[in-house]
Order: C-alpha cells, then structure tokens, then sequence
C-alpha cells in the first residue's frame, strides 16, 4: 500500500490505513481576541447611551421594583468580557485604565494600532469602535463580526 499521508489508523491488527484529513488554516487577525471578549461583554450588560462609556442607571417606576443597572459601549463591554462581568462596577475603572488594560492583556496598544473602517475611516481600533456604535449606530453583534475581519493600517507608528 502507497503511503500519502503521514496520518495512520490501526483498523485491524495486520492492517494500516492511511485516511488522509483535509487541514484549514484560519487566517489569524490579532483582533479576534478583542472580538471573543466583546462577544462575552456585551450579554452582561446592555448598551450605553450614545457618548458614554458606562452608564449606571435606575430601572422600574416604583420602589419595589426599582433596581440599579450598568449599561456599556464597545470598549466597556470588551473589557467586561476580559475580565469579568462585576470589572466595570469598580470605583477606580476608567477609560484610560481599561484601554490600557485590555491593551495589555491582547499584547497590543489600542490606541496605536489603526484600522480601516467599514466607512472607509482610518483610526485607532478603539476610537472605530466607538465611532461605530455611537455615530453610525453598530451593534456591539456587528463589531464583533467586523472585528476579525478589520484591515490593519498602521500599528504602532509603522505602517504595515
């Protein structure tokens, strides 16, 4: 028997077959990290009103139905979603921390790595996606399938 593949499977014990196994290689896009946490924040919480980063607001008309929620953009509901549903409710969370945390944690600087954006805007990948939900009102859903998807420009002052 002519071997063409490397893959063997014992069937019986004189015989080895040989199956070969189609192999996919995905294109790798070092924003579809930031894609899976957006997709895990934005459940937790629903959307922020337009130009807010975090929203705490009070749901119900009467007092035994009233109960404080969060509300969250893009970046929020990624952050969220990196490192955990009750990570915005901090005192101390701001927007410069969670940039620079969620930058840390995906290996690149949010601000530094430029996109091309569905409209044809160039800028930073957090600034699109703000841009995205605020002013051309994107779902959070449709950042996350645009995300992986997303020419890289320029990262970090260099052009790719």
């Amino acid at each position: 028997m002519a071997q063409t593949w490397p893959l063997k499977c014992v069937v019986a014990a004189s015989e080895v077959v040989t199956i070969p196994a189609p192999v996919y290689f995905a294109a790798y896009s070092p924003l579809a990290e930031l894609a899976r946490f957006l997709a895990i924040g934005r459940t937790y919480h629903a959307r922020a009103s337009i130009g807010s980063f975090v929203d705490k607001v009070q749901v119900g008309y009467y007092a035994y139905e009233r109960r404080e929620e969060w509300r969250t953009c893009a970046v929020a509901a990624a952050y969220a979603g990196a490192f955990g549903r009750d990570s915005i409710e901090r005192d101390e969370f701001s927007y410069s921390m969670a940039i620079w945390e969620l930058g840390d944690l995906v290996g690149y600087d949010l601000a530094e790595l430029h996109v091309l954006g569905p409209t044809g805007r160039v800028s930073a990948v957090m600034d699109e996606m703000v841009l995205l939900t605020d002013t051309n009102l994107w779902t959070r859903l449709g950042l996350v399938h645009w995300l992986p998807k997303a020419q890289i420009v320029q990262r970090v002052g260099v052009a790719v």
